[in-house]
């Protein structure tokens, strides 16, 4: 279904896009200075609070169109906007899923939310067990651009971090569905380094799964784009092999994720003073993906301030016992008042 355009919906529709557009720029403008080099990661800081998280039910993905269920080649699960009253809470960049309810986020503050789904027939109503702390090594001795944590994965026990404003990749230990221990800092490759400075660094992480012609590697994708085309990364310790494929329509890469078919599922986003905000889903399927330029990719899913979306910057994916996918979405409120913290999803038939 084409996406109803946010001007085209009412004047309050349209103030609303105004005003979410200001509040994303500034934020961007906040973090545009920042520095090259992080010498000593800090000692942990104390571990996670248990914090009170309100869950309201997002009754329709469409604010038009309450009994439409399918959009795209996605079809609508449910979803929940959370808030708290914890400074920490927000501006959630990245997002995993440990099991079928446990989840954990990282965010622009250097913070990690756990919690766990409650569902209802099916579909997320709540949120329980919520806690939160600064990420291991990290806290206030930072500040806010050295903690830019972006990108998320986990394999195995440990949660992979990418960082932003200064360029690395982290791991963790996990435990207990929570984040454990700081085990090590990757020092990613120069071409790597050098692609991605400071606001327009990297965005995606994900790691290859088991199978998949490149098994358990990390792909990397950035914010920036070159000559119109997105940059993109398959990175193991000793190996780097670099990708690219063709940007759509000016909109910008925040995170990827792969199915349990081995495509990868690349979440995009697109704010602009005239269009507002546009939210996309694109997939490079199994055999398209590949070192050197990709050409092929489809749409699964777009649209904007008419639907049910804000700033939608994490994405996961879990695999289901049939084939079938759950596509999970969650959103960085940039900690402003006319934004907010939504976790939204969906189901991609693995006939699709």
């Amino acid at each position: 279904m084409k996406p109803v355009g946010c001007f085209s919906v009412s004047g309050r529709l349209l103030s609303v896009a105004c005003l979410f557009v200001v509040a994303i720029f500034m934020a961007s403008f906040a973090s545009a200075s920042r520095a090259q080099t992080l010498s000593v990661l800090p000692r942990d800081r104390p571990h996670a609070h248990p914090i009170w998280v309100q869950a309201s039910k997002i009754l329709s993905f469409h604010g038009l169109s309450g009994s439409q269920t399918r959009f795209g080649k996605l079809d609508w699960i449910g979803g929940l906007e959370l808030s708290s009253d914890d400074p920490l809470f927000g501006g959630f960049s990245g997002l995993a899923f440990l099991d079928a309810e446990h989840f954990i986020a990282v965010g622009d503050k250097g913070a990690a939310l756990s919690g766990r789904l409650v569902f209802e027939q099916g579909k997320p109503v709540d949120v329980r067990e919520t806690a939160i702390r600064y990420l291991p090594g990290l806290g206030k001795a930072q500040r806010d651009w050295q903690r830019d944590a972006e990108g998320l994965a986990v394999r195995s026990g440990e949660a992979f971090v990418s960082f932003e404003g200064i360029v690395r990749l982290t791991r963790y230990r996990l435990k207990d569905f929570g984040f454990a221990r700081l085990e090590g800092k990757q020092r990613l490759p120069a071409l790597i380094e050098e692609a991605n400075q400071a606001n327009e660094g990297l965005e995606a992480l994900a790691i290859a799964p088991e199978g998949s012609p490149y098994n358990g590697a990390f792909i990397l994708l950035s914010e920036k784009v070159r000559q119109g085309r997105v940059l993109g990364w398959i990175y193991e310790p000793g190996q780097v092999r670099t990708f690219d494929l063709p940007q759509s329509d000016g909109l910008s890469v925040t995170d990827a994720a792969f199915t349990q078919q081995g495509d990868l599922i690349i979440l995009e986003r697109k704010v602009s003073l005239l269009g507002g905000l546009e939210i996309q889903l694109r997939r490079i399927r199994r055999s398209d993906f590949r070192p050197g330029p990709i050409e092929q990719t489809d749409v699964l899913m777009r649209g904007n301030l008419a639907y049910a979306l804000d700033n939608m910057e994490g994405l996961d994916i879990q695999g289901l016992p049939d084939g079938d996918n759950v596509v999970s979405l969650i959103s960085d409120d940039n900690f402003s008042a006319l934004q907010r913290t939504l976790l939204l999803q969906f189901l991609l038939s693995r006939d699709q």
